[in-house]
This record gives structure tokens, C-alpha cells and sequence, in this order.
């Protein structure tokens, strides 16, 4: 009990803190044991482990991180890379992937790549240099110098927001062609032919093609009308008004993401259009706020939390148990609110 006392007493108040030797004379457990549990080793009885932690919570003993790294090789961190943390769809995503990760005990590390390509390659090395042991980034079109470094350090990887399982590294995420195909299908169920579809920036992302191509492919004769802009609720309002403005008006507004839809329905109150009695809108992600919008907005709900917990799931697994990688493909539902009804005049 005198060594207990006084490795409290060089402590916090000390100014020094107390290591594995103090927890080691506390217990009367050889340090090499002590060691062990602090490392997470298997191979430690349950009660040894619950005698180590309980002296850790009365010395008051935290570990250090830089000499578990230096001593284990491992320093139980993942990186992560997104696009942006501008959208609500990533930052419920990473709340998936860090709550996922705490429970195992590995830490996060976050980096963003809103310019592209390039820039998303360079944060990566920046994270593997910080000595993260695996890496999340988003979609399956990366720069090809990306791809040789990951397969170069045998770095275990997770691509998500899309299911592509024929890319050569794992991907956690959603099948966006179908779902573009289903999303269509449900306007063309309602009645609607004059059809506008607003999206995202096609170039370097491959989220986005996808979509494109599914609305494509679940037009089924119809020609709607496909408008490029930007990724925001301004990119929607400036695309409303240019469908406005243009010709004879569409009967739905296919949005393939929520932010879109915002936008759009900001623009169509703006210009006295009664949604859905003049307008549908549709949109793709369902984020907080659709459910409480004016009116409530018809989408698609990604599973972005659960995905956020299988990729770092499967990547703990791979790390501490070798679990190969494999890809999955998560499901999505249509969410169908008061945003969308048959077309005007058709008696539905």
C-alpha cells in the first residue's frame, strides 16, 4: 500500500505521472503483465484485467500513446478522407464510423478533399504519416498514384458510399445506378413524363455518374431534362430557376441529392409554385430536415450511419483479427412524403 500512496502522491499533484511500474507494485502483477493488458493482448485473465484497470482508475494512470505505438508498432488509428463536411450525409456517417471505432478502442482521423482528386491523395499521405493503420475514403475513382500507395504499404482501405465489388479495393456502401432506376420508376408509378433531373458535378465522382446513369436507364422512353450544378442548396435554387424560366415546365423535379431539393423547393415557393399540386420534387439521401420541410420531402434514405459503423467495423476486424476485406452492399428505401403526387390534371 506505501508504493500506492506514494505514486498518488507523484501524480496529477506531483507533477509526475504514474507508469507501468507503479501499476505493476500496486497489483503485485510483474510488469510484463501490466504491460500486456494496457496492449490489449488476449491473452490476460479477465479478473488480472479488472485488478490492472481498477489501479489505473485510482493512480489515475493514462497511458501514453506515443510509447503503446513505439512499443507495439500499432498506433490503433484510422483516417479518414471526405469530400466534405459541408453535408450532413458524411458528418452522420463519421458519427457511425468513430462511435464504431471508440468501442474497440482505435481513434479517428479525419481529413477533408473538397478540390478533387489531388488533393485527396496528398491528405492521405498526410494521414499514413500520422502512422494511421487503415483508410476510409469515399467512391472508387481515385488518382492512380493513390491506389499504387495503398496496395504499395498493404494498407487495409475502405471505399464507401457505393457498392462495386468488383474494384480492387473493399467497398461498404450502396448500389446509387439501382437506386437512381428505383427513384425514377416511382415518378414514372405516379404518372409523371415531363421530367427535370438536377444533379451534382459528374467529373470525379462517381457517385454522381452513377445516379445520372440510373435516372438514364429508369427513364424508359420518357426524355427528361438532365441540369448540371453545383453540389449546394444555391446550386438548386439557380437550377429551378433555369428550369423556370425555360420553355414548357416539367411535372416533377428528380434531385439526386437532398441539398438539391432544397434548394429546389426554396425556388418553386419563391416563384408562387404549389409543390406537389403544380410540382413534384424528389429527392436522394434524406437528411435531418426533410422530414420537416415544406411540404415534407419524398426521398431516398441511405443508410449512412450503419455504413459509417461497417466500414470501421470491418476494418478493426481485418487489423485485429485479419478478417479478409470484402465488399458489401448495404439497403436503401424510397421514404415517400407530401412532396410528390400524380401530375396535374390526370384525375389520380
Amino acid at each position: 500500500m506505501e508504493s500506492r500512496r506514494s505514486d498518488t502522491a507523484n501524480g496529477p499533484r506531483g507533477g509526475k505521472r504514474p507508469g507501468v511500474r507503479a501499476i505493476a507494485q500496486a497489483t503485485g502483477l510483474s510488469v510484463a503483465t501490466v504491460s500486456r493488458v494496457l496492449n490489449d493482448a488476449t491473452n490476460v485473465r479477465a479478473d488480472t484485467r479488472a485488478k490492472v484497470t481498477e489501479a489505473m482508475r485510482e493512480l489515475g494512470f493514462r497511458p501514453n500513446p506515443a510509447a503503446r505505438a513505439l512499443s507495439t508498432n500499432r498506433t490503433r488509428t484510422i483516417g479518414a478522407v471526405v469530400p466534405t463536411l459541408s453535408h450532413s450525409i458524411f458528418t452522420r456517417f463519421l458519427d457511425g464510423a468513430e462511435q464504431e471505432l471508440a468501442r474497440h478502442g482505435y481513434a479517428l482521423v479525419l481529413a477533408t478533399a473538397e478540390q478533387g482528386r489531388a488533393q485527396e491523395f496528398q491528405r492521405v499521405k498526410e494521414i499514413m504519416n500520422l502512422g494511421a493503420e487503415g483508410l476510409i475514403i469515399s467512391g472508387a475513382t481515385h488518382d492512380p498514384g493513390l491506389l499504387q500507395l495503398i496496395a504499395s504499404q498493404h494498407l487495409p482501405t475502405v471505399c464507401i458510399s457505393i457498392f462495386k465489388p468488383d474494384f480492387e479495393l473493399a467497398t461498404i456502401g450502396y448500389d446509387n445506378e439501382d437506386l437512381a432506376v428505383r427513384a425514377m420508376g416511382f415518378l414514372r408509378e405516379l404518372g409523371h413524363r415531363r421530367i427535370a433531373v438536377l444533379h451534382g458535378p459528374q467529373e470525379e465522382n462517381d457517385r454522381t455518374q452513377l445516379r445520372v446513369k440510373g435516372a438514364k436507364r429508369g427513364a424508359e422512353g420518357i426524355e427528361p431534362r438532365y441540369v448540371e450544378t453545383s453540389l449546394d442548396v444555391v446550386g438548386g435554387v439557380e437550377a429551378t430557376a433555369r428550369i423556370l424560366a425555360a420553355g414548357e415546365r416539367p411535372t416533377a423535379l428528380l434531385c439526386l441529392s437532398d441539398v438539391l431539393a432544397m434548394g429546389a423547393l426554396f425556388e418553386l415557393a419563391r416563384n408562387g409554385v404549389s409543390v406537389p399540386d403544380q410540382m413534384s420534387v424528389m429527392g436522394f439521401d434524406d437528411l435531418e430536415w426533410a422530414a420537416v420541410s415544406t411540404p415534407p420531402l419524398t426521398t431516398i434514405r441511405l443508410p449512412t450511419t450503419s455504413m459509417g459503423r461497417r466500414a470501421a467495423g470491418a476494418l478493426v476486424e481485418n487489423l485485429d483479427r485479419h478478417t479478409p476485406l470484402s465488399s458489401e452492399r448495404l439497403e436503401a428505401e424510397i421514404v415517400i412524403r407530401k412532396s410528390t403526387a400524380p401530375p396535374p390534371g390526370t384525375g389520380k
